[in-house]
């Protein structure tokens, strides 16, 4: 299995609340059910970060940065799967539309995505 993760950080203009009305729009979750379709995707995932105290503490204990705002998982089946992005074609559009609507709402200098490979924990899934 392998993932691609995008790990995403608000652009510093916006508050969260105004981050939080692009990635919960109709226009990207039209945008992510397209990349479904084009790559063949088994499963895409849409996590928005807790603001909560909790967080915050964990962030202390480390001395870490912010945690990312939001993270979008897309999984395919197999690395046969990740051809179907970098083709030209559909997959090529969708990557630049993507693109352009994230470009509204998510700093890409200080976001993070790349693939991983997924390997299940014995007993646990």
């Amino acid at each position: 299995m392998i993932r691609f993760i995008h790990c995403m950080k608000k652009r510093p203009e916006l508050t969260t609340a105004e981050f939080r009305e692009f990635w919960n729009s109709q226009e990207f979750t039209d945008l992510v059910n397209r990349m479904a379709e084009v790559t063949g995707a088994i499963s895409i995932i849409k996590n928005l970060t807790f603001k909560i105290d909790l967080n915050t503490t964990l962030m202390e204990e480390r001395g870490s940065e912010e945690p990312y705002d939001g993270i979008l998982e897309v999984w395919l089946e197999n690395a046969s799967d990740l051809e179907k992005i970098q083709a030209g074609g559909d997959g090529e559009k969708l990557r630049s539309e993507m693109d352009s609507f994230q470009e509204k709402f998510v700093d890409f200098s200080a976001s993070k995505r790349f693939f991983t490979e997924w390997t299940p924990v014995s007993g646990l899934g």
